[in-house]
Parts: C-alpha cells; sequence; structure tokens
C-alpha cells in the first residue's frame, strides 16, 4: 500500500487531472457532446503528399506551407492545405456527397459564409459529416444537428489555433 499510495496515486491523480481538463495542451474545451481531442503528430510546413493517420479529415499534423482559403468547395481540397487552414483557426466541415442529400449541402454551405469555415465534400468518411478544429473532431448524421452551429461557434478562430487569427486565404477557390 505505501507504494500505492506514494507513487501510483499521484501519477493516477494526476492523469486523471490531465484527461478532464482536454489533454493538458495549449487546446480549448468545449462541453459539446461527441468532440474528441486528437493531439497533432507535429505542424511542419512540408512540401509534397502528407499521409496522416488516423481518422479523416485530419485535425491537425504537418502541412503545406499555404493555407486553403475559406468558404466552400464543390470538390475535395488536398488534406495539406486545409490542414494549415487549421492551424490558423478555420473549422472544416466535411460531409460526404454519397451520404448527404442536396438540401442537407445547402445548409452546411451557409456555414462558409462565416469567417474561417471551411465546407468541403470529402469521401470515405465513417460518419455522414465531420467537423474539424485544430486537434478537435465532431461526427454528426445529419446538417440539422444543432451541434454543427455550437462548434463552428466555440472553434473558429478559437484558442485551440496554433496560430489563431491567421490569414484563412492562399491556394484555391471557393465555389460560388
Amino acid at each position: 500500500m505505501p507504494f500505492f499510495r506514494k507513487v501510483l496515486l499521484p501519477v493516477v491523480t494526476l492523469s486523471l487531472l490531465v484527461t478532464a481538463c482536454g489533454g493538458g495542451g495549449g487546446g480549448s474545451t468545449s462541453n459539446i457532446s461527441g468532440v474528441v481531442v486528437e493531439r497533432a503528430p507535429g505542424r511542419n510546413h512540408v512540401q509534397g503528399k502528407v499521409d496522416y493517420p488516423g481518422k479523416h479529415p485530419p485535425t491537425g499534423g504537418n502541412h503545406n506551407p499555404i493555407p486553403l482559403t475559406c468558404g466552400f468547395y464543390d470538390q475535395q481540397p488536398p488534406d495539406e492545405y486545409a490542414v494549415h487552414s487549421l492551424e490558423h483557426g478555420a473549422v472544416w466541415i466535411a460531409f460526404d456527397p454519397k451520404k448527404v442529400p442536396a438540401a442537407d449541402v445547402q445548409t452546411l454551405k451557409s456555414f462558409a459564409k462565416q469567417d474561417h469555415v471551411l465546407v468541403t465534400p470529402y469521401d470515405g468518411m465513417d460518419s455522414p459529416i465531420t467537423v474539424v478544429a485544430w486537434e478537435h473532431r465532431l461526427e454528426v448524421p445529419a446538417a440539422s444537428d444543432a451541434r454543427i452551429a455550437q462548434f463552428v461557434k466555440d472553434f473558429a478562430n478559437g484558442p485551440q489555433a496554433p496560430e489563431r487569427g491567421g490569414a484563412c486565404s492562399g491556394v484555391g477557390q471557393p465555389a460560388p
């Protein structure tokens, strides 16, 4: 029992506190049900394709030196540019065009009018709609899910972004 009290108990207590506080990073905390924190494996500027492990779209990692211009896209952009926009505080709303009806796409498109928001198709996701910010993910079944608006409110240009307030313009031309 002395080993437990002197060594293990403080370690377990610290681990629980770090987990409860959002992982101990410089990010934000959220009360949105279903938000998952995923630590970025890096954040360097690199040329070429990046292999993002885990779920897609990625929530962070190494990325192209040029961010993707925020707005609505009717084609899937390269992850490397969008991840740079996440680093600047963008929220990326990705929808699977095979799972999301056209009316829901129009609902999602309205979010792209807000500052620091990307809305794009993204093939092959686990969920019909995935909303990401730097190191944060939320998967939702439909555009009517109120958590999307709350996620945008909490995370667009939010404190989780390592370069909060950075330009949300660069490469890419949003669709009208």
